[in-house]
């Protein structure tokens, strides 16, 4: 909030030193009203960018986080379709395994693929996480069972069509483009970030820095005890510490 009351706070100094009327003449170009006016425009479209950019990534956070919310169930039909189909064993491992990297867990260690039997079903899974559970990782884990699925498993045969293998990669392709579309999101509200905080307090050209050296002037052309100055006492201005 301290950049929105900053802008408000600039926005009131640029009425009261308006409010003078002729008696406001500062040498500094900078100081001017017309310069104050273009600052004030451009400080309050960056706060209106960087609020547009943030309602942008939170759309497509909303947007994948949905599509991911299924991934598991949809992968646990996967296998459960593959073993129906009677698949090779060492294919339905392999599944199994990209299986448990979406789910973050395994239940051997990572570099081994786990051989399914009827006694490893029947024994409690031992589990452990897997640093592999951002949305790109569990993407290109889905991706990779998609293709496994499409391209190896010519036994895979199911009446859903959520689970047929054109239906996999669309999934697949869906996810990777939403996980592009948020990371381009993110990009762009911290670049919009960055340029909101340049402009309000980075410089001798900032809005903070102007609306200081604008106090002072007034403070030296009226007197500090002056009417004049004393309409400065209401505007406040917070130094927001920015890298």
């Amino acid at each position: 909030m301290s950049n929105i009351k900053n802008a408000a706070s600039y926005s009131r100094l640029v009425d009261v030193c308006t409010g003078f009327g002729g008696k406001y003449n500062p040498g500094r170009q900078t100081l001017q009203l017309k310069a104050m006016r273009a600052l004030l425009t451009e400080a309050q479209s960056s706060l209106q960018d960087v609020s547009r950019k943030r309602n942008a990534l939170s759309g497509i956070t909303n947007e994948r986080t949905k599509a991911f919310d299924d991934l598991q169930k949809l992968v646990t039909k996967i296998v459960s379709t593959m073993k129906a189909s009677q698949v090779p064993v060492a294919t339905l491992a392999t599944a199994r395994f990209y299986t448990r990297l979406i789910n973050g867990q395994l239940k051997y260690n990572r570099d081994r693929l786990p051989v399914p039997s009827e006694d490893n079903e029947a024994q409690p899974m031992i589990t452990r996480s897997i640093t592999q559970q951002s949305y790109v990782a569990k993407a290109h884990n889905f991706m990779r069972l998609a293709q496994l699925i499409n391209e190896e498993v010519p036994e895979y045969k199911t009446a859903s069509a959520q689970l047929q293998p054109p239906a996999l990669l669309e999934k697949a392709a869906q996810l990777k483009a939403l996980n592009e579309s948020w990371s381009r999101a993110k990009v762009a509200l911290t670049h919009a970030r960055i340029h909101r905080d340049t402009l309000f307090y980075k410089g001798p050209a900032s809005l903070l820095s102007n609306a200081n050296a604008v106090k002072s002037y007034l403070r030296a052309e009226f007197g500090t005890r002056s009417s004049e100055a004393a309409q400065l006492s209401a505007l406040s201005f917070t130094k927001k510490r920015v890298r």
